[in-house]
Formats: C-alpha cells, structure tokens, sequence
C-alpha cells in the first residue's frame, strides 16, 4: 500500500509534465505601441465622425455604419449639474464596434467590442471660466483583425486636460490620455487625437 501511494502521485507529476511539454498552444498576438496607437486612432473616428450613416435609434443611442464596413452601436447619457459657483457636465458613452472596419493612420482594423469600450468624460466649470478642468478615462477591451493577425486590446487610459483658450476664434484643449493600451504604457497628448 506504501508503495502505491508513492508511485500514484509520481504518475500524476509524469502525465502532466509530458502535457505540459507537448502544449503548442501559441502566445496571443500583440500589436506593436504603433499599432495600438494607430487602432485607438480608428476606434476614436468612430466618436467623431461629422454625419454618420446612422443604422438605427434607439432610446439612448444609435447604431451607425463604419467607415470601412460593419457597423458600431454607441449609447450613452450625459448630465449637468451646479453647486455654488461650480458647474459640472458629465458624459457616459460606450462604444461597441461589430465587425467595425477603421484606419488609424493608413493602418485599417476590423474592431468587435470584447464586450465594448466605456468613456467618461466630466467638464467642471469653476465661476466664470476662473478653472476648467477636463477628467475622464477610457476603459474596455476591443478584438482586433490586422490582415491575417487577430487578438485582443485591453485599454485602460486616464484623461486628464484643460482647455486653451489663447486663441478664442479656435479654442483648443491641452492635456494627455494616459495609461495600458494593448499591452503597452502610453501617454499620448490630446492634441494628436483625430477630430473630424
């Protein structure tokens, strides 16, 4: 009986070491931070496009037809509200692409929500324009076809800006979206973000 209690789990060691060994299962795809960079760019367009070919609407959103193909269902809310001095406008809008094809800078995705992509974005106005921040983040996970390669992209970015005013025919917005996109540490100044 002693000696079957030592050579069971002996067995057992040996089985699952041989699978371990003969496991060819392969690592996921990574993009490269370009890549990434050029995905969040393509993934973006789809918030800024300036007449949308709008699908369908429901109660508190729309489906819209992407760019390249497929389509992206966008809902969300937005709210204001003031206390003392201080006014503050909050947006909540996730964005689920399906089979959504984008560029991003000349490089083309296909995008499927995996589930979707949430952005917040909170406006607070302090007296008349005497402090105006900007604080949001983006946070979700998209998959992702590139020619013949294919994974996912967990995105988890901080925004953190302030408008600029010193041009008042053509305000601007200073700030950086910071954080994990696709694997990758970035920081990536707003300005560079696409705006139709």
């Amino acid at each position: 009986m002693s000696n079957a209690r030592i050579i069971l789990p002996a067995a057992v060691a040996l089985v699952l070491g041989a699978a371990a060994c003969t496991d060819t299962t392969e690592p996921p795809e990574q993009l490269t931070e370009e890549e990434a960079r050029d995905l969040l760019d393509g993934y973006r367009t789809l918030q800024t496009l300036t007449d949308p070919d709008v699908v369908s609407v429901s109660e508190d959103g729309a489906v819209i037809a992407c760019p390249l193909g497929g389509q992206a269902e966008l809902t969300g809310t937005a709210g204001e509200e003031s206390a003392g001095d201080t006014a503050r406008i909050h947006l909540d809008i996730r964005v689920n692409p399906m089979g959504c094809g984008v560029s991003g800078n000349g490089t083309e995705f296909t995008l499927t929500g995996d589930p979707s992509v949430r952005e917040e974005i909170t406006l607070e106005i302090v007296g008349f324009f005497e402090s105006f921040d900007i604080t949001g983040g983006t946070v979700g996970t998209l998959a992702w076809e590139l020619g013949d390669r294919s994974g996912t992209c967990d995105i988890d970015l901080e925004l953190g800006a302030e408008p600029d005013l010193s041009n008042p025919t053509d305000p601007g917005v200073n700030g950086t979206l910071s954080g994990m996109l696709c694997g990758h540490e970035v920081s990536i100044d707003v300005a560079e973000l696409p705006i139709e």
